[in-house]
């Protein structure tokens, strides 16, 4: 489990489903699945006249928020794509305690809410 091979192997799959088609939407999402304890990296593709779709990049198998940043860092250096997260509510950054995902909007995932 090194990080930076891990990086590089979901850039490169990104780089792979990324087709710049005009009136596309391209986002990346992050899924903490807490029934395996893994990371699943998506891509989310919305195009307005087809079907969206998720495109499975990777799957990280570790539940540690510390080693989770650290391939956000290098994913956030190759791509300027937005970053979405599922399942972690109630969890921060272990770096400066921020919260990963936000529970503002009315959509937002509330199951692991208490």
């Amino acid at each position: 489990m090194n990080s930076e091979k891990e990086a590089a192997l979901i850039n490169k799959r990104i780089n792979a489903s990324f087709k710049r088609l005009i009136n596309t939407r391209y986002q990346i999402n992050v899924v903490f699945n807490h029934y395996s304890k893994d990371f699943n990296f998506l891509m989310y593709v919305a195009h307005p006249k087809k079907r969206s779709r998720s495109i499975p990049l990777h799957t990280v198998e570790t539940d540690d928020l510390v080693y989770l940043e650290s391939l956000i860092k290098q994913i956030r250096a190759h791509t300027q794509l937005t970053i979405t997260y599922t399942g972690f509510v109630g969890e921060k950054w272990p770096s400066d305690l921020r919260p990963i995902q936000r529970t503002t909007g009315a959509r937002e995932d509330k199951q692991y809410l208490k």
